[in-house]
């Protein structure tokens, strides 16, 4: 009987034909929803997403800003605020520490459901703390979840003092907040450096005393780099996004029991499956999670085996072996059968999970748009295949060969779409 089951599995893997990586970026747009015609709505559709989305890490802005935006027809950002405060999803930083400095700004941000941080979450590593951000690490210790305020009068500092240090917790992944506007208040708070160099003073001499009658003069500061002040007791003033309750991450209700390799690697294969359709190993390369290749790839050879994956070649450049769920393998079919040039324009962020150009891939030529620099670079694509590439929000952009006049025209109105309410949007003409 299981010489006839594996027959079986290899014929399947037989009747696939491979399609090309642009055919793969259409139905990879449609799986994770940023084509227009399978876009979701509402706070359901946030859940939706934020749940197929879950694990990863990516920039702290380009969640409201790209990933949702353009998966959520007319997103609501107080949606993700009601989601986070039914208390399923978790969130938690990441930051890349800078030993010259001293310094850690938050880079990167993960949603994971909660009881699951073990399965997502590295290794805990030594944190370099500064002595402020050791006192209220101890605090939240002590005495747990606590608002901003209880952390305030307990250790004795200053708020700003204690605004950085919390950013300085969330950056190295120690602390985090049951709101996601605190979420959104730490990734505007830019870290506090230490003033570094020589003293700008030194060459003058040890006696030197100003001249008593001399007439200081002042830079008068530009009013329009100074933000926008509101009486909070007005109607429509923003609240302060330092809400809710700070606790440590690495707790027994966030981390989840602790589960054997393969019981980890399962759940680890089943949520790719959920965000892509299709696995390879490319995708362990891009994440990185705390469970090696082999374990995945043995759990998803049993998922095959159980007749709920299947196995194949189905992408031509993605490396070793490819598993599917049977509704991918459908729906990538019929991406590959329909007219690319009638399919409308998708703009994404280079950054976003469902752009499958930032993979590792050796094996096939790139083309040479897909590729553009910066933290706020975007691409448009048309069936796949790469419109115009965008660099600085806008402010740079180069449109592919293949591209009409009019064709073009339209792109620039889906990216300046996307961009409303950004100052860049005017530079797309």
């Amino acid at each position: 009987m299981e010489i006839g089951r594996r027959r079986a599995l290899a014929a399947l893997r037989k009747q696939i034909e491979a399609v090309e990586l642009p055919v793969f970026a259409a139905f990879m747009q449609r799986w994770q929803h940023l084509d227009e015609r399978d876009r979701l709505e509402g706070d359901g559709g946030t859940e939706t997403i934020v749940r197929q989305l879950y694990g990863i890490a990516r920039p702290p802005s380009a969640w409201d800003r790209d990933y949702l935006r353009a998966r959520v027809r007319a997103y609501d950002p107080a949606s993700l605020s009601r989601f986070t405060a039914t208390g399923e999803p978790v969130w938690a930083g990441e930051g890349n520490y800078d030993p010259e400095s001293g310094a850690i700004p938050l880079a990167r941000v993960r949603f994971f459901e909660r009881g699951t941080g073990s399965i997502w979450l590295p290794e805990e590593s030594q944190p370099v703390l500064s002595e402020n951000a050791e006192k209220v690490r101890s605090t939240i210790a002590e005495e747990g979840a606590s608002f901003i305020g209880d952390i305030q009068a307990i250790t004795g500092l200053t708020m700003l003092a204690v605004r950085e240090a919390i950013r300085e917790l969330v950056a190295w992944g120690l602390v985090t907040n049951d709101t996601v506007e605190a979420l959104r208040e730490i990734a505007r708070w830019k870290p506090m450096l230490p003033r570094t160099g020589s003293d700008p003073t030194s060459w003058l001499p040890s006696n030197y005393t100003p001249s008593p009658n001399r007439r200081f003069t002042r830079t008068r500061p530009n009013l329009r780099r100074l933000p926008k002040w509101r009486r909070p007791d007005k109607p429509g003033a923003a609240p302060s996004g330092w809400t809710g309750r700070w606790s440590l991450v690495r707790r027994r209700g966030t981390l989840g029991p602790d589960l054997p390799e393969e019981e980890r690697a399962e759940r680890i294969a089943r949520q790719w499956l959920t965000r892509y359709g299709i696995v390879s190993r490319d995708w362990w390369r891009r994440e990185r999670p705390p469970v090696s290749w082999r374990a995945i790839y043995r759990e998803l050879k049993r998922l095959e085996f159980r007749g709920e994956v299947r196995r194949g070649y189905f992408v031509k450049g993605l490396g070793g072996a490819q598993f599917a769920l049977p509704d991918a393998v459908e729906w990538l079919r019929t991406v590959a059968s329909e007219n690319m040039t009638s399919a409308g324009f998708v703009v994404m962020a280079a950054s976003d999970p469902a752009n499958v150009y930032n993979l590792p891939l050796e094996t096939i030529e790139r083309d040479p748009l897909s590729r553009p620099r910066g933290s706020g670079a975007l691409l448009v694509t048309r069936g796949g295949k790469v419109a115009i590439a965008v660099e600085a929000r806008g402010k740079r952009y180069t449109v592919a060969n293949w591209v009409s006049a009019e064709e073009a025209d339209d792109a620039k109105k889906m990216l300046v779409e996307h961009l409303r309410g950004e100052r860049s949007a005017r530079y797309v003409v």
